[in-house]
């Protein structure tokens, strides 16, 4: 395996193990000053409710985010599913329960973190799952027709 793979490796589990413990500033603490962060893609009419969805571009919006996250959903439970690792790239597969704190319903969610890695920081993050559960929990159990 190379260098390059290790280093990306090391970054990774260090990623995955601050968020699947709660350990926040951990996790932000190992993103670039100027990462391009794409958590999910906002839908203007479906996943508005999910306020802290977008592209960002610092570690200080990112951190914003995290709280409007923090502040509208409490996390009960992250456990990383599988992690492959090839160069600067890592792909992480998590297991996610958390309560929409307004409505008090749980949602569960299976999703993928796409991280590259330069110089032991995260320069890009993208997340990718079916955001269906996220918005049927915030909107109290009912779906939009």
């Amino acid at each position: 395996m190379s260098d390059l793979t290790e280093q990306t490796r090391d970054v990774a589990k260090r990623w995955f193990a601050a968020l699947t413990s709660g350990e926040f500033p951990a996790a932000l603490g190992l993103l670039a000053d100027d990462v391009e962060w794409i958590n999910y893609r906002p839908v203007p009419g479906y996943n508005d409710d999910m306020k802290w969805i977008g592209t960002l571009h610092s570690s200080a919006e990112v951190a914003d985010s995290v709280g409007v996250f923090a502040g509208q959903c409490e996390v009960i439970s992250e456990e990383l599913l599988d992690l492959v690792v090839e160069g600067e790239k890592a792909a992480g597969i998590i297991h996610e329960i958390s309560r929409v704190k307004e409505t008090g319903i749980d949602f569960e969610i299976i999703f993928t973190h796409w991280l590259t890695v330069r110089n032991g920081r995260i320069v890009r993050w993208e997340s990718h799952t079916d955001p269906s559960q996220i918005i049927r929990a915030i909107r109290g159990g009912a779906v939009a027709a």
